[in-house]
């Protein structure tokens, strides 16, 4: 998925990187240095965020170089990798799927975070768990072999429903339907419709049932919207539908900060640091709350986004507030009244 024959070692995908401290003369000798199999610094200072394959000029991909030699020089443990693929391999028959034209994906968070899938927005038939499970976590971890060699059957499993349409819940499963088993040569023979894209919809045809919510909020943009950048002007819809003034800050859109929470799994330095900065960041800019794409951003950035006082607030949550289903967060109730 690299495209070697793109890439004029023009080095931006390597200095622009928020994580890497390295000039352009230094990155074009560290990607010449992968392109010939080789190691180099980026192999360890890489987070696995994905922001090499949107800031590249050429579109080269040069993330999947990367990850070819994390796994080549073992980033993660064999057994790690080992243990989390088991721990999400389904060998078994599938049962009871339903059979619309329309179904939703929800990975494996009905289980971990069901109190995100509530409410009349999600009221569609549901398929979720180890089956459909999406497998993108396993590129963050150096195993990008392991996503290649299980993304089929993720992408079979979503087809046996006869769904025309799949509305993915969380961004990874979008970015592995809409970007990455494309590139792998995967047909898809649904339409993947993203969270928000989804979300946008089903507000347009109740705009005159909503309330702006009148608040200003920052947007934590997850690292899987690196590989789909295109469907970013969804996420701009639905803060203009609730009512939400999504903040201009430094950390957003193409400068988006990860959650940092993947430096834990590859075992680099604290990433409470950065986690602080984030959210200094958001607060910095006015922001009175965080929107959150993704749940594993709301665990990460939960205890410095507390210590600030600031509300993270799911993007589902959000249009189910201005749909009046659930209220503002507590302390931005009278401040909105």
């Amino acid at each position: 998925m690299f495209s070697k024959e793109n890439c004029d070692l023009c080095g931006d995908c390597l200095t622009r990187c928020q994580w890497m401290d390295v000039n352009q003369d230094q990155a074009a000798a560290w990607m010449k240095a992968m392109m010939a199999g080789e190691h180099a610094p980026a192999v360890d200072q890489c987070i696995t965020c994905y922001a090499c394959n949107e800031i590249c000029p050429k579109d080269a991909q040069p993330f999947y170089l990367i990850a070819g030699l994390q796994e080549k020089f073992q980033r993660v443990a064999p057994d790690t990798v080992a243990a989390t693929e088991a721990r999400f391999v389904f060998d078994g028959d599938l049962k009871n799927l339903p059979r619309a034209d329309r179904v939703m994906s929800t990975c494996v968070f009905a289980k971990t975070d069901g109190h995100l899938i509530q409410g009349q927005l999600y009221d569609m038939p549901q398929v979720g768990g180890k089956p459909f499970f999406c497998w993108i976590l396993l590129s963050h971890m150096g195993a990008e072999s392991i996503q290649r060699k299980h993304a089929e059957k993720f992408v079979d499993r979503l087809a046996a429903t006869g769904a025309k349409e799949i509305v993915c819940f969380h961004d990874d499963c979008y970015a592995m339907l809409a970007g990455v088993a494309p590139k792998y040569g995967i047909p898809v023979p649904f339409k993947p419709i993203h969270l928000s894209e989804y979300l946008v919809e089903y507000l347009t045809a109740r705009k005159d049932q909503l309330r702006l919510l009148n608040i200003k909020a920052a947007y934590q943009r997850p690292c899987a919207s690196r590989l789909t950048p295109e469907k970013e002007h969804f996420i701009d819809k639905v803060f203009d539908l609730c009512g939400v003034t999504r903040v201009d800050r430094a950390y957003d859109r193409e400068n988006a900060l990860c959650c940092a929470a993947v430096k834990w799994m590859l075992g680099m330095d604290d990433p409470r640091p950065d986690q602080e900065k984030n959210v200094r960041d958001a607060t910095d800019a006015g922001a009175e709350a965080m929107v959150c794409l993704c749940p594993m951003c709301m665990h990460s950035l939960d205890g410095p986004a507390r210590e600030k006082n600031l509300p993270l607030i799911f993007l589902g949550d959000m249009a189910r507030m201005a749909l009046g289903e659930i209220a503002l967060p507590a302390d931005k109730q009278g401040e909105k009244q």
